[in-house]
C-alpha cells in the first residue's frame, strides 16, 4: 500500500491554521498603526495592571513623605495638601483615560470584525447544512428509503432567509429597550 500523498488536513490543523491566519492578520493590523497609536495602546496596557497601581502608590507615598521629612528642602515645592500633586494627578488620569478609551475602540473594533467573520461562517455552515439536509432528501429519494420526513424536516431542508432573521432580532432588541 502506498502512501496518500494528498492526505486532507486533520480538522484540528484546519482549526490551528484558521486561528493562526486570523492572529497573523489582526497583528498586521497593530503593525500598520501610526507609532503614537501604538504608543498609546501600550500605555493603555500597562495601565490596567497591578504593576501600575503599586508604581503609582509608590510614587505618591515617596512624594508625600519627602515632602513631610524635607519641607524646607530646596526642591520640596508643594507642602500640604499638596496641590501641584493633585494637579499632576489630575492630568494624568485625564490621559490615562484617554489611553484607555484608544485601545478599548481598537479592541472594539477587532471584536467586531471577529464578530462579522463569525457571522458569515455561520450563515456558509446553515447553508451547507441546509443543502445537504436537501440532498439527502434526494438521494432517500432516489434509494426509495421510506418517507420519514416531517415538517421540521422540510423546514430545515429550507434555505434560511436571512435578512428576515436579522430584521425581526432588530425588532425584538428594540422592544427589549
Amino acid at each position: 500500500m502506498s502512501p496518500i500523498v494528498d492526505a486532507p488536513p486533520t480538522t484540528r490543523q484546519s482549526a490551528a491554521d484558521s486561528i493562526e491566519a486570523i492572529l497573523q492578520i489582526e497583528k498586521e493590523d497593530r503593525q500598520e498603526l501610526a507609532l503614537l497609536h501604538r504608543v498609546f495602546h501600550a500605555i493603555g496596557a500597562f495601565f490596567g495592571t497591578i504593576h501600575f497601581i503599586v508604581s503609582q502608590c509608590v510614587l505618591i507615598a515617596v512624594w508625600i513623605a519627602l515632602h513631610e521629612v524635607y519641607p524646607r528642602h530646596a526642591w520640596a515645592v508643594d507642602p500640604f495638601p499638596y496641590p501641584l500633586l493633585a494637579t499632576f494627578l489630575s492630568i494624568e488620569a485625564v490621559l490615562l483615560t484617554s489611553c484607555v478609551l484608544i485601545r478599548q475602540n481598537a479592541m472594539d473594533r477587532t471584536a467586531e470584525r471577529r464578530d462579522h467573520i463569525e457571522l458569515q461562517i455561520n450563515l456558509l455552515a446553515e447553508k451547507e447544512a441546509t443543502r445537504a439536509l436537501h440532498l439527502l432528501g434526494r438521494i432517500a429519494d432516489h434509494l426509495q428509503v421510506p418517507d420519514t420526513r416531517d415538517s421540521e424536516h422540510d423546514e430545515l431542508a429550507k434555505e434560511t432567509p436571512v435578512e428576515v432573521i436579522a430584521r425581526d432580532a432588530k425588532a425584538r432588541e428594540g422592544r427589549e429597550h
